[in-house]
């Protein structure tokens, strides 16, 4: 089911029902958010849901196991606890990951190698759909277990608390990447719905849905249309793609994560931050600490620092930043140009750092750093969204090549282009002021125009860029 469509509406209205009725038993409510969890996962594939509740169950005790060899006490390791927990805390990782190389890379991997070595046809046991959001909930397993060796926090001795974390279907499918740390605790005490909470929560789901059906989808249809016949569109076409992808991306992840937040907090959960405007960084330092904050924030605490992260020396640091990015770039795909995307990232933070460290910078207007910043990355964006490295590198060539335009002048593209900007200033917390200062009625007419325009459109919405992540 998609978040934007009658059937997880209904969903969605039947399971808020039910958690109103159950009223102050917690524990009930905590019960039916798993087992919606569990049901909406089903919907995309029933046969991926047992591998889901096995892999759950499977890191459940072993972190539990884990903090018992190593930690006596919190804060106290056992003389030998280290060497005694390191072997359970591999076999997880080697599980978690296996899965997923499995599942994600088996082919990609396959079909690499066939490329300088003889290998026959494709085994049909690598030809297999990898389960949906398999790289989000297999994160939450992985941070909970590290967390749990490290000793940050001890582990749940609650079967469904920790089922429903790594589950929690708002967020199971695209992120954002929540860590237990943040999530546990909201688990532990019961969750109350105030009147603002209901005001804040609608306002995000609006705003995702405007995102994802108005903006996304609309400047999606165009961006099609040119990578798919990029002979057929002129030189001006093949600029407006540039822009019109980087932002249907971001109207697109960033309006799921609207929609995540509002449907969490109508059941009184709160999500960690994903976005927090990107495309206004001056760096790519500061692009990776707004954009998928989840992710980028994940990649630093449990891939860069256990590469050693900044304390080796400068040489091994920009390595270290190299490789996270091009670790995190595979994440995204099983595709060369995913990799040559998070190769082309983590040169630019490693050259970027290695010139921050030679001294103070020339003055430069914010300005100029701000449109730069968000260029490079624009060109970043042309590696995600090819199909091969030959199409990325014709586009960019096609980018440069004086070409005439072919057909009307795509004024929709900046109309989309616009009124998305003002739903990128809307998603700014502080800003919701002024919409609980205007009169309910008005309210009510913005909300119902709001839903005729997804009824009309969502029919032809396709899923969130992120859900073949």
């Amino acid at each position: 089911m998609l978040f934007i469509s009658v059937e997880f509406v209904v969903f969605f209205a039947l399971v808020l029902a039910v958690w109103c009725a159950l009223g102050r038993r917690f524990a009930a409510r905590k019960t039916l958010l798993l087992v919606a969890s569990w049901a909406f996962y089903a919907t995309w594939n029933a046969r991926f849901l047992p591998l889901l509740v096995a892999t759950t169950a499977v890191d459940f005790q072993l972190a539990r196991w884990i903090y018992a060899r190593r930690w006596a006490e919190p804060g106290r390791e056992h003389p030998d606890g280290r060497r005694r927990a390191r072997p359970l805390l591999v076999g997880s990782l080697l599980a978690n990951l296996g899965l997923l190389g499995f599942f994600k890379y088996g082919a990609f991997l396959y079909q690499s190698a066939g490329a300088v070595a003889p290998l026959g046809p494709l085994p049909d046991v690598l030809r297999v759909v990898a389960p949906l959001g398999i790289s989000f909930y297999t994160f939450h397993s992985i941070s909970y277990v590290i967390d749990t060796y490290r000793g940050l926090r001890a582990p749940t001795d609650d079967f469904r608390d920790f089922a429903l974390y790594v589950a929690f279907f708002p967020q199971l499918v695209a992120g954002p990447i929540t860590r237990w740390g943040f999530f546990g605790p909201q688990l532990a005490t019961p969750r109350t719905v105030r009147f603002a909470d209901v005001e804040t929560a609608l306002f995000l789901l609006a705003v995702g849905c405007v995102k994802k059906v108005i903006c996304a989808d609309t400047l999606g249809g165009f961006v099609d249309q040119v990578y798919g016949a990029p002979y057929n569109v002129g030189q001006l076409q093949h600029w407006l793609a540039l822009y019109a992808y980087a932002f249907q991306i971001y109207f697109d992840f960033s309006g799921y994560t609207d929609i995540a937040w509002g449907l969490a907090g109508l059941v009184g959960f709160r999500l960690p931050e994903n976005f927090r405007h990107p495309y206004l960084s001056t760096d790519p330092r500061e692009f990776w600490q707004r954009w998928h904050i989840s992710l980028s924030t994940w990649l630093r605490d449990y891939l860069y620092v256990s590469l050693g992260g900044s304390r080796r020396g400068r040489a091994r640091t920009y390595l270290n930043l190299f490789a996270t990015m091009l670790l995190g770039g595979l994440w995204h795909g099983a595709a060369w140009t995913f990799v040559l995307w998070g190769a082309y990232h983590g040169a630019w933070l490693a050259l970027h750092r290695w010139w921050s460290e030679r001294g103070p910078a020339p003055r430069t207007a914010p300005w100029i750093r701000r449109l730069v910043t968000f260029h490079l990355v624009a060109f970043g964006w042309v590696l995600f969204r090819a199909r091969s490295l030959p199409a990325t590198l014709d586009m960019l060539r096609r980018l440069f090549t004086p070409a005439p335009m072919i057909g009307p002048f795509p004024i929709a593209t900046f109309a989309i282009v616009a009124l998305g900007l003002v739903t990128y200033a809307l998603t700014l917390r502080d800003r919701i002021d002024w919409w609980r200062r205007l009169p309910r009625p008005v309210q009510g007419v913005a909300y119902g125009v709001l839903i005729v325009l997804v009824g009309l459109l969502s029919t032809q919405s396709g899923r969130f860029i992120y859900f073949q992540f």
